[in-house]
């Protein structure tokens, strides 16, 4: 029995480690798409602020 109870811990340890790590990377990639947006944005403003004003 107790054998069994360490088992279903180790297993919901890995579990949660493994949901851990898949939300971390979700979150990274997240994060970056964000920022690739935020440069996207900065570039096409800096671009049409050059436009209008030379």
């Amino acid at each position: 029995m107790a054998f069994r109870v360490l088992t279903m811990a180790v297993d919901l340890c890995r579990l949660t480690t493994r949901t851990m790590n898949v939300n971390a990377g979700h979150e990274r990639t997240s994060k970056a798409r964000i920022i690739h947006q935020i440069q996207l944005i900065r570039g096409i403003t800096i671009y049409c602020w050059d436009v209008v004003f030379l």
